[in-house]
């Protein structure tokens, strides 16, 4: 069965945030009167959503529901006001999306990002709409690797999840796709390294988003 879709990640992979994400926690974090971190060290704490990142922010003996929950809706409303700051696309992003359009691909993006930043995000710098689908997390679809989201997508693009190709830079996105039937590449630009998505199972690795059609030409 040929690939028909293409489903992105959009943290690490369509989108450079690491500077935006990991200066609203640090802001948070100043706020509450905690540590903060390098921005470098957001690249493993970013990934498995707000809540995962908040509880890998915190020292551990501070680690309670409560005050992930704190930090959660402290860093939601700081993020609200600066997600624009320091973030884009990677370089040769845009190009091969529009690629990708006019060869037919059905393209979608699935997100562990709170639905509504997703949307957003991907509406400021895609104006064109070239994504037939965009889901982030929300109360009736949890981050992933659960399948939900992946599902919806599959759904909403009228395709089979074997007529689908999930790309992202961590191994949730590869888990993701196994947990779907999907082809999976994973992508090197992102938050994460070889090893990692070579210990996940990625079907293909890749460098560069110039490499992405003629990667998926060859499943």
């Amino acid at each position: 069965m040929s690939i028909k879709g293409i489903v992105f990640d959009l943290d690490g992979t369509l989108l450079d945030t690491l500077q935006s994400i990991g200066a609203a926690f640090n802001r948070t974090l100043t706020k509450m009167q905690m540590p903060v971190w390098d921005i470098d060290a957001y690249r493993y704490f970013i990934g498995e959503g707000v809540y995962k990142c908040a509880e890998r922010c915190l020292p551990e003996a501070k680690r309670t529901e409560e005050t992930i929950n704190q930090l959660v809706e402290l860093e939601r409303e700081d993020y609200s006001k600066n997600w624009k700051v320091d973030a884009g696309p990677y370089d040769g992003i845009k190009k091969v999306i529009l690629d990708a359009k006019s060869q037919g691909y059905r393209l979608a993006v699935l997100s562990n990002k709170d639905d509504g930043f997703a949307k957003q995000c991907v509406n400021h710098y895609f104006p064109d709409s070239p994504f037939d689908s965009i889901i982030g997390y929300s109360s009736s679809v949890p981050h992933k690797p659960d399948p939900t989201g992946a599902g919806l997508v599959a759904r909403s693009l009228g395709l089979q999840s074997e007529e689908l190709v999930m790309v992202g830079d961590t191994s949730i996105d590869i888990l993701t796709a196994q947990a779907c039937k999907m082809y999976s590449i994973g992508v090197l630009w992102g938050f994460r390294e070889t090893a990692e998505l070579e210990a996940a199972g990625a079907d293909k690795i890749i460098q560069h988003p110039d490499e992405l059609l003629t990667t998926i030409n060859q499943f």
